[in-house]
């Protein structure tokens, strides 16, 4: 069995610190910077046990959203919704198309005496009238399974709260802070 060697170009380079290092900055040794793009604001702070300087660390220039949950969802709450409409558009103007053909049929059944022209204007109109609803037909065959799927309500107003709680955990994610506790670190400076 072979094993595959794994250059030091091919490694990622693990960015947390190692027990070496916390243990030296817990012991307030050298002072040790933190490689990571961590962007600290220092802040006063009072408590009531002491008032000191403290590091802030914020992630606010890091994005943890690479799907973007919030756009998906809002596409995909839009697709269901063009299901639902569109189906039940094609399905009015298929019973619509189905209407103007017997009118048309029955003009032509009842119309005693046709010319030739009012004829072919009858004919042309009822093969527009059937190709549109062959058209709206087909298209709900299509639709159909998709339709019955969705076109529960409580789906989509689900759809809608998980999309308002994405958007709130992103919200939260994002303007997340870490805020020292204690004085550990009051000597510790990040370059």
């Amino acid at each position: 069995m072979r094993t595959k060697r794994i250059r030091k170009s091919d490694q990622v380079k693990d960015r947390r610190l190692t027990p070496k290092q916390i243990d030296r900055l817990l012991a307030n040794q050298k002072p040790i910077t933190i490689t990571q793009n961590v962007d600290p604001i220092i802040q006063n702070m009072v408590s009531e046990q002491a008032s000191h300087q403290a590091l802030v660390f914020t992630n606010n220039e890091k994005d943890y959203d690479t799907l973007d949950s919030v756009k998906q969802i809002k596409t995909f709450c839009a697709f269901v919704k063009d299901v639902i409409t569109r189906y039940e558009e094609n399905e009015r103007q298929q019973s619509e198309a189905e209407t103007m053909e017997m009118d048309i049929k029955h003009c032509m059944e009842l119309v005693p005496k046709l010319t030739e022209k009012q004829k072919k204007a009858l004919y042309n109109k009822l093969t527009d009238v059937l190709q549109l609803r062959r058209a709206c037909k087909s298209e709900n065959e299509i639709l159909l399974p998709l339709y019955n799927y969705f076109k529960d309500k409580v789906m989509l107003n689900k759809l809608t709260q998980l999309q308002g709680s994405v958007s709130t955990s992103k919200e939260i994610v994002s303007n997340r802070a870490y805020s020292c506790r204690t004085s550990v670190l009051d000597d510790f400076s990040a370059e």
